[in-house]
């Protein structure tokens, strides 16, 4: 009798927690939508902009898993900086290494590319004869985007933290955070890395593009601007989280470490499984509450304007603009054994619907839990299929 109710409560309160974060942390304040553009447009703008840029990142080729949308970064070294003592066996130690990652959009970029369009993709996309250079200049009203992508100079270095085993190399698990996240010490509490540790592998924590110790201080106390009410910057964001967890892979291999996994969260939960559809190293992926369709994630909490069909018509335009960059978009890399989601019951923020998605993707197992997106009330026995999988990667059992 106890339990049951005891269940109820604690789910009460998860939803409740969920309910708070996204009215705070997840809704766009009438200052920040009235400074934002994107915000400001009409269900006509934002159609016409969702269009070209779905049409400037949406190109064939770059569905491939390297591509001048996707590229391969050169070879890193990293700065290594040695923490502290991680039990008897084992150091922390905080990589730091330039990121040379460069945005993709530009008006030039723009320009040149709907000028090689055909006359009815033009058209399409709403553009009079030579109208090319008009639609380039009619996204930044101050400034290119990549100035401003690039204006947080802390975001140039990306970081990682390496809890790794004394002796030979270890398989290794990669962590990735979730929004608001990259406190080290935080993530180190919120995630079981002494568990994983001691299960015998090497843990690294990584930081999300613009968190964290990369988020430029200049926004003080405001929300990291990767995810953006913006989908070019949004997409930017993405291709730097894989153009530096590329460059963190390879560095992990060249290291001596053979096996790698990858374990996201939320916002992380979207990467993890973005990078297990275009990382063949790894050999297995966790999603634990993952976000995984931004355009389902924007229409839920209210970010269309118009009526009904002006609603699902920007929905549907923004999916096509994300799509390159969506773990939907290519096959996994992963066998479905290798895959786990979890998801909380109890979760207002992304919700069970999001993890099934992906479950559904990769064939993967989903395993639920009573709580909810920040409080994971019941998340050790959802994690049983993840500490099974932990345990054969461990052993060498899924190479």
């Amino acid at each position: 009798m106890y339990k049951p109710l005891l269940r109820r409560a604690v789910s009460g309160l998860a939803r409740g927690l969920d309910r708070a974060f996204t009215e705070t942390a997840l809704t766009p304040s009438k200052r920040t939508s009235r400074a934002s553009h994107a915000e400001r447009l009409d269900h006509a703008g934002r159609m016409r902009a969702l269009r070209l840029i779905g049409s400037f990142y949406g190109r064939p080729e770059f569905l491939s898993v390297e591509n001048e949308l996707l590229p391969r970064p050169r070879a890193i070294s990293p700065k290594v900086t040695r923490v502290r003592a991680f039990g008897t066996h084992g150091d922390v130690f905080d990589l730091a290494w330039a990121s040379e990652f460069e945005p993709l959009w530009s008006s030039r970029a723009l320009t040149e590319h709907l000028s090689g369009l055909p006359d009815d993709q033009k058209q399409a996309l709403g553009l009079l004869p030579g109208a090319e250079a008009l639609a380039a200049n009619g996204f930044d009203r101050v400034g290119e985007l990549r100035e401003k992508y690039l204006r947080a100079s802390e975001n140039r270095t990306a970081h990682a933290r390496w809890f790794r085993h004394s002796g030979p190399a270890r398989p290794c698990v990669v962590l990735i955070h979730g929004y608001i996240g990259g406190n080290y010490a935080l993530e180190e509490r919120i995630w079981p890395v002494k568990r994983l540790f001691q299960s015998g592998l090497d843990v690294v924590l990584t930081i999300l593009p613009l968190h964290g110790p990369r988020r430029a201080q200049a926004r003080g106390y405001l929300p990291p601007p990767f995810p953006s009410s913006d989908p070019r910057f949004t997409i930017e964001g993405f291709r730097q989280l894989v153009f530096d967890h590329r460059a963190l892979f390879d560095h992990l291999q060249r290291c001596g470490v053979r096996d790698l996994g990858v374990m996201g969260m939320s916002l992380g939960g979207y990467s993890a499984a973005l990078l297990a559809t275009l990382e063949s190293a790894l050999r297995f992926a966790v999603f634990m509450v993952p976000l995984a369709s931004i355009e389902d994630f924007a229409y839920k909490n209210g970010r269309m304007i118009g009526h009904a069909a002006e609603q699902l018509a920007q929905r549907e335009a923004l999916q096509r603009a994300h799509h390159t960059v969506s773990p939907f978009a290519r096959p996994p890399q992963l066998p479905a054994a290798r895959v786990v989601s979890v998801a909380g019951e109890s979760d207002l923020v992304t919700g069970v619907d999001q993890a099934r998605k992906l479950s559904q993707h990769f064939g993967g197992q989903l395993s639920l839990f009573h709580g909810g997106h920040l409080l994971h009330a019941g998340r050790e026995e959802a994690f049983a299929p993840v500490w099974r999988l932990v345990g054969e990667f461990a052993a060498g059992a899924l190479r």
